[in-house]
């Protein structure tokens, strides 16, 4: 593996992680900017048909991809691996997967549209095509960020996100059926976006000869863990079509999910510069310590970003969702409590991955699946979308706190540090629910305090820097 040293010419983590978010912003705004049309032009039920097709696009996205984007980034790095090759052989595996993912859709779409009361005839369909373009999209950008270029991903990221913004309106103008339009705006564009993404990364990558042998091998492992972790994420909205006694509740939890997209250009940003940079500074004298540092930083903005979102999330409702949507107001809080631990759950995989033990990553994230099924099965009778959020929240508190432990040996940490992180987002829910001037005082003092501790943090990243000691 190529090292480099701290400081000299490692990855610009804050940078990187800025562009990549930005790009994720863009996301998570077309996001936000769909709730008015969402409001305005389904009722609940179809708000939560919309959100299953997600998810089935979602899990067929999950196997496509085939767990090539670490392996990508890792092998990207390797010393005589043929970057052309790599490209070739990541396409290749995700062409194929995308066929047998058809194939079953074709079979069995009938058979799942009716036991997810679906009401749009092809709806299957366009989850399949969504799912293939997130899949190829995935796949395309990963040589992008693995090569340093977050200005290119950030500009198809961009394109793809508005394209969505300005196809929406006009597909329901045309005439097509709201669902079937909210589908169309997502997969259209990640279709073109994949085909740029994929057309640029063959000529940027030297065709220098060798091959990419290994990269299934260290990426397969983790395919289980992304499709657990999609089974986490789609299982909730699955079973509260199948099992809540209202219909509405899956509207309730999708809006409160699209809300939830705010937090995500922090985590998804942190997380494709964060793979560069540990495989980067494996090795390095120090590298451990600038790692858990910058992680901690990251871990403290985004809780600070989730409290505001969880403490305020009845306003929000209030304002942007209407009567119709108040239901979402106690799952949002939840919500933004279990993305919280999703962002901390991806550092949690940092010593597992720097010791090449993807397997475990897999085995932990199949077990909080299987914890998730389980959990869903008894909250969401009684409790509806409320008790599917809690069932995220804990499985996330669960992976996370296991991968800490097991990854010990690679990334160490402090014991009561992980507790004190891990308990701040369980406790967003509660908090939630205090009278407005508490809450608006909890953010305050909790915002000024995460700043505080974060200038002290970066101070220590700085003087640590060669030529400061």
């Amino acid at each position: 593996m190529k090292k480099v040293r701290p400081g000299a010419g490692a990855p610009g983590l804050g940078r990187e992680t800025l562009l990549y978010g930005l790009s994720t912003l863009v996301s998570g705004l077309v996001m936000l900017a769909f709730l008015p049309f969402m409001s305005a032009r389904l009722d609940a039920a179809e708000a939560g048909e919309v959100g299953t097709l997600r998810i089935i696009a979602e899990v067929l996205a999950g196997v496509m991809v085939l767990g090539l984007p670490v392996g990508i980034v890792r092998m990207w790095q390797t010393e005589g691996a043929s970057k052309r090759a790599l490209v070739a052989r990541a396409s290749m595996g995700c062409a194929f997967a995308g066929l047998a993912a058809g194939l079953l859709c074709a079979a069995f779409g009938r058979q799942i549209g009716s036991l997810l009361n679906l009401s749009l005839a092809y709806g299957i369909l366009h989850a399949f095509l969504l799912g293939l373009g997130a899949a190829f999209v995935q796949v395309a950008l990963s040589f992008h960020r693995a090569d340093g270029r977050p200005v290119s991903y950030f500009l198809i990221q961009a394109s793809r996100g508005l394209a969505s913004l300005a196809l929406l309106p006009l597909l329901l103008m045309a005439g097509a059926g709201g669902v079937e339009s909210f589908l169309m705006a997502r997969w259209i564009p990640a279709l073109l976006a994949a085909a740029a993404a994929l057309l640029l990364a063959f000529r940027f990558a030297p065709g220098s000869r060798g091959g990419a042998a290994g990269l299934f091998r260290y990426s397969l492992p983790l395919m289980p863990a992304g499709l657990a972790l999609l089974i986490l994420s789609s299982a909730d909205m699955i079973m509260l079509r199948a099992m809540a006694p209202d219909l509405s509740e899956s509207g309730y939890y999708e809006w409160a999910s699209s809300a939830c997209m705010a937090l995500t250009p922090l985590t998804i940003g942190f997380g494709m510069a964060w793979h560069r940079q540990i495989f980067a500074l494996k090795g390095v004298p120090g590298g451990l310590a600038k790692l858990g540092r910058q992680s901690l930083v990251f871990v403290v903005v985004l809780e600070a970003a989730a409290m505001l979102l969880a403490l305020f999330s009845r306003e929000a409702v209030s304002l942007v969702g209407g009567a119709e949507y108040a239901g979402a107001a106690r799952v949002l809080p939840i919500l933004a409590g279990s993305s919280a631990l999703y962002g901390i759950y991806l550092v949690a995989q940092t010593g597992p991955l720097l010791e090449g033990r993807t397997w475990l990553v897999a085995l932990t994230t199949v077990l909080g699946a299987a914890g998730n099924l389980a959990f869903n099965y008894r909250l969401i009778p009684q409790y509806g979308a409320s008790g599917a959020a809690l069932a995220t929240l804990g499985t996330n508190l669960f992976m996370s706190a296991s991968l800490f432990w097991a990854g010990r040996g690679g990334f160490p940490v402090s014991a009561p540090a992980v507790v004190m992180i891990m308990a701040v987002p369980s406790a967003m829910g509660p908090l939630s629910t205090l009278p407005l001037p508490w809450r608006a005082g909890a953010a305050f003092l909790w915002t000024l305090g995460s700043a505080l501790l974060c200038r002290s943090l970066l101070l220590a990243e700085k003087d640590d820097e060669p030529g400061n000691a």
